[in-house]
């Protein structure tokens, strides 16, 4: 006679007891909720045709799954089952549980579960509703046996003690799952495995000074460094010693056994002479990226690092990297300096020593150069080193002797191509001190009836400020130094020198 519109429930409202929020909702599982919330509303607006099949495609869950969540509301005395064919349940009110808790009849699966648990656990610990259920789930939703289940239980008191946590054995059940572990032997096996595990996280937590038993997540962590990454017991134990440089925890040695395991990643297995190794080249690496201020301690970085030692031992690289830390240059720049410096035949410290040494007071000599012509200090090219190299080395002057020429031709149209035609003529002369050179220029008026003419600048020396120049850019990019050129040449009117 009287009923809803077909479309009713769609914008009604169902009533859910706070009771339920509170003192339910917080220990079951999402699933278990959404199984809960939809057949209740179900009770206040039912149809017909309503069946597990199409509560399965409405809530996109397993009918499986559905049933398990009713069992579970079962146990919880908020639903009983009164029918299996085809499968039936009535919703219990909280209020009426409240007050005829004990009189409802219980799941006889669970209530011969608890019962061996309770045979064989009881003496040791007593389970409370929660924590039975949550042993039943085991069976019903991890499809753990009974036996084997005990034997978890049993494991869990010899490992941690009786008050062991639950959520840690929950996570040892769920493992025992994905290893698919059905009987007692398979249960046997994986707990002698699972034992070792447990010893081995244990004995690395007393190395690190901790004197309490490992969790859970600390047996898994153990796990990923043996069984994922590969490395033996004693080469975790050698990898604990570094962590006195920083925080002694299991997640810190974490953090260095995955760098460890990301630089050998072609080793099949880690041991321990393999971790001492992998020490020494991060912490050699940390030196020369202290010296950059810059870069971390990642895989490119050490192959890099080993490509370096290939050419050079430490005190070499740490020169250029000093060298490469003057201009802003990375680790990328060391490398090449380095190959530049065996391009040139410096076969060791010392050589590299006075080659730097060589090469600052030529930065040096070239820029008060420079700066006594009037020109910009900073433009140090390479054309300009090859001509300081000829004077030096090929014509044999001092530096003193180069400064006293280039006031000579101070006045001059390419002040260096003349400086080099001065001292080239020098050599021919024999002329090697500055008195030497004066007298030859005043003897050169005389002779040519020239006054004295405009007076000679006088050389002062830091006329500037004065800063490091490492000629990085010189060495490692030739064509940087075409470019420049070519631009100087445009902006001076097609002079090579400006």
């Amino acid at each position: 006679m009287f009923g809803f519109d077909e479309r009713y429930a769609m914008f009604d409202i169902t009533p859910v007891e706070n009771q339920f929020v509170l003192e339910y909702l917080p220990d079951a599982k999402g699933d278990y909720v959404k199984v809960y919330l939809y057949g209740l509303m179900r009770c206040y607006h039912p149809e017909e045709d309503m069946s597990l099949e199409r509560m399965s495609r409405e809530l996109n869950m397993t009918e499986d799954d559905i049933t398990a969540a009713f069992r579970y509301w079962e146990r919880r005395k908020l639903v009983r089952r009164v029918s299996d064919n085809p499968p039936k349940w009535q919703y219990i009110n909280i209020k009426q549980k409240s007050l005829t808790d004990g009189s409802e009849p219980a799941d006889p699966e669970f209530e011969e579960f608890s019962r061996s648990i309770y045979d064989v656990f009881d003496g040791v610990r007593r389970l409370h509703g929660n924590e039975l259920n949550t042993c039943f789930e085991w069976r019903e939703d991890l499809k753990l046996p009974t036996e084997v289940i005990i034997m978890l239980l049993n494991h869990m008191v010899q490992t941690k003690g009786k008050n062991f946590k639950f959520s840690d054995a929950q996570k040892v059940a769920i493992r025992m799952a994905n290893d698919n572990t059905r009987t007692v032997e398979e249960a046997e096996a994986f707990f002698s495995r699972d034992e070792s595990l447990y010893g081995g996280a244990r004995k690395i937590l007393k190395l690190l000074g901790k004197s309490y038993q490992p969790s859970e997540a600390q047996v898994e962590m153990y796990r990923k460094w043996t069984r994922e990454w590969h490395f033996s017991h004693e080469a975790v134990e050698e990898a604990v010693k570094l962590t006195a440089k920083g925080d002694p925890s299991m997640g810190y040695l974490d953090g260095i056994l995955r760098s460890m395991r990301q630089e050998n990643a072609a080793e099949e297995e880690l041991k321990p002479e393999q971790v001492i190794r992998s020490s020494h080249r991060a912490d050699a690496l940390k030196e020369i990226l202290k010296v950059l201020g810059r870069g971390e301690v990642m895989p490119q970085n050490l192959e890099l690092y080993d490509r370096m030692k290939t050419l050079y031992p430490q005190d070499v690289i740490l020169t250029a990297a000093r060298e490469c830390s003057y201009s802003g240059k990375g680790i990328e720049d060391v490398l090449k300096l380095l190959e530049s410096w065996k391009d040139k035949g410096l076969e060791n410290s010392t050589q590299v020593n006075q080659y730097v040494k060589d090469f600052h007071n030529q930065t040096e000599l070239i820029r008060e150069l420079r700066n006594l012509w009037g020109m910009d200090p900073s433009r140090v090219r390479k054309t300009d080193r090859g001509l300081v190299s000829k004077w030096e080395k090929d014509l044999g002057f001092s530096r003193e002797m180069i400064l006293t020429a280039a006031a000579y031709a101070a006045d001059a149209t390419i002040p260096t191509t003349y400086l080099d035609k001065i001292l080239t003529e020098y050599k021919e002369k024999g002329i090697t001190t500055p008195e030497q050179a004066e007298k030859e220029r005043k003897q050169y008026r005389t002779a040519s009836g020239k006054t004295a003419g405009k007076p000679v600048r006088t050389v002062v020396a830091q006329q500037y400020e004065q800063r490091d120049y490492t000629g990085v850019q010189d060495e490692l990019i030739a064509q940087q130094d075409k470019d420049m050129e070519e631009f100087m040449r445009n902006e001076n009117g097609g002079k090579p020198d400006a």
